[in-house]
């Protein structure tokens, strides 16, 4: 039985809930990219479930609520969802702050036949360290 792409999406979205970094990494196509606001470049293999890591040891019980899921004909689902978690890890080498956090925000999942090409996600990436009590200082390199 062939699954929709809604539900390879949904395959990808529950291995995020379930803190599965290879499971992440395995509904990926060979070559399969991962982008958001703030990876330097789109991710492919392992290093997607290195960053899934990375945000589990910021935020240990991160967690995805949908909102919403459509899909149209051509293979793109698009998910909105609220991610929860505490900042129990280090931020960006900051000690952690004990503060949860609620960040709404949407991914853009490209299927072809039973992989994901992409994951294109957007969310406001000052949101999060001020949602953390951190000032965003906006100043030349």
């Amino acid at each position: 039985m062939l699954l929709t792409a809604a539900q390879i999406a949904q395959r990808y979205f529950e291995a995020w809930n379930r803190r599965d970094a290879a499971a992440i990494v395995a509904t990926f196509a060979d070559g399969g990219a991962y982008a958001d606001p703030v990876t330097p470049r789109p991710l492919t293999g392992a290093a997607i479930g290195a960053y899934a890591e990375g945000l589990w040891a910021t935020f240990p019980d991160l967690s995805f609520e949908f909102v919403s899921v459509a899909q149209n004909d051509s293979g793109l689902v698009a998910a909105e969802w609220l991610m929860k978690g505490t900042n129990s890890g280090s931020f960006n080498g900051l000690p952690p702050t004990g503060t949860a956090i609620t960040l709404p925000g949407a991914d853009f999942v490209r299927v072809e036949e039973d992989k994901i090409r992409s994951v294109q996600g957007y969310f406001d990436s000052i949101s999060l360290p001020r949602a953390l009590g951190l000032d965003v200082i906006v100043q030349p390199k």
